[in-house]
């Protein structure tokens, strides 16, 4: 998709984007500025935004400059590519936003609205950048769909099925780093150790404090290497595997190593699993979902990336500074 590369100047310090300035601008503000506006009073004393707008500029102003930059980029691409935002594709971001913070938090639906209020008190939210929020997401996703970047496959709802409806593995762990220690794991299982013990003594997962228990995982949770699902489905319960080559914990630091691994039994969903057909238009929408999102902060992130943004005002400049830093 092309984009429009922009350059985005904030010449003060609040989120005034300052794009071919007019004189008829340069008029108002010398009016502005020949009678200040008040926005506070502290006792006697009234303030205008000139007493607050550098210490507002650094406490946020490099974030309030990225969601304008990112807005004004939006803007450009659905132009550039004849599309608009419509009012109803903004309020179904706000409908889709409560729906999911009730799912999440497990509450009904009436509990939406106090979740949604508990969001935008945490994140700053108030009314106008809450709309320029679910703009900016009903514009993303209006993209991401219109260049079907995502597909969701029979294969990926059955996953999904079994994540979320199937049975469970209860398993131990011992990881440890190299073959020689993999060997004398087995040695002192065979001489009749518990696992536990070994466990807690030198397997380097985190899991060694519980003498490596993990918590219950599906043998469809792709988070976990498949030769050790594969593994634990074939072992029956109480038995325990050879050693495994595996790359362990991808999402916080992998390590290679070797996975002795104890199957403790299989724990079944509480109640009566729902038959697939029921639910799969549910856990297809959970699944577009999920992908839609993903797929929205990289299309952000790349229109971020082709924005040239300047900011021109000193304090600024330091918050927008340390927003890239982080």
């Amino acid at each position: 998709m092309n984009t429009t590369r922009l350059t985005v100047t904030l010449c003060g310090a609040l989120t005034l984007a300052c794009i071919g300035w007019s004189g008829a601008f340069h008029r108002a503000e010398a009016a502005a500025q020949d009678q200040p506006r008040v926005v506070a009073l502290v006792g006697d004393r009234a303030l205008g935004w000139g007493d607050l707008a550098q210490e507002l500029a650094e406490a946020a102003g490099g974030q309030i400059l990225e969601e304008t930059a990112l807005r004004i980029a939006l803007e450009e691409t659905c132009r550039a590519r004849g599309l608009s935002v419509p009012a109803d594709a903004v309020n179904a971001e706000r409908r889709l936003l409560a729906e999911l913070l009730a799912s999440s938090a497990d509450v009904s639906a009436d509990d939406a609205e106090r979740l949604v209020a508990d969001v935008r008190a945490r994140r700053g939210l108030g009314e106008r950048r809450f709309e320029a929020l679910l703009w900016r997401n009903a514009a993303l996703r209006m993209l991401v769909r219109k260049d079907a970047l995502v597909q969701v496959s029979d294969a990926d709802i059955d996953t999904a099925y079994a994540l979320k409806h199937g049975p469970r593995f209860r398993a131990r762990l011992i990881l440890v780093t190299t073959m020689e220690q993999a060997e004398q794991v087995k040695a002192r299982l065979a001489g009749g150790e518990s696992f536990a013990d070994v466990a807690a003594q030198i397997s380097v997962d985190p899991s060694s404090a519980r003498g490596g228990m993990l918590d219950p995982f599906s043998p469809s949770d792709a988070r976990y290497p498949v030769a050790v699902r594969r593994a634990l489905a074939d072992l029956p319960d109480g038995a325990t595997s050879l050693p495994i080559a595996v790359t362990w914990g991808e999402a916080t630091g992998a390590i290679s190593g070797f996975a002795v691994l104890k199957r403790e039994g299989t724990i079944s969903p509480p109640g009566q699993a729902p038959q697939i057909d029921t639910v799969r238009a549910t856990l297809e929408r959970e699944i577009r979902t999920v992908r839609e999102r993903a797929e929205m902060d990289k299309l952000a992130r790349a229109l971020l990336e082709q924005t040239r943004i300047s900011a021109m005002d000193g304090s600024l400049n330091w918050s927008w500074s340390r927003r890239q830093d982080r």
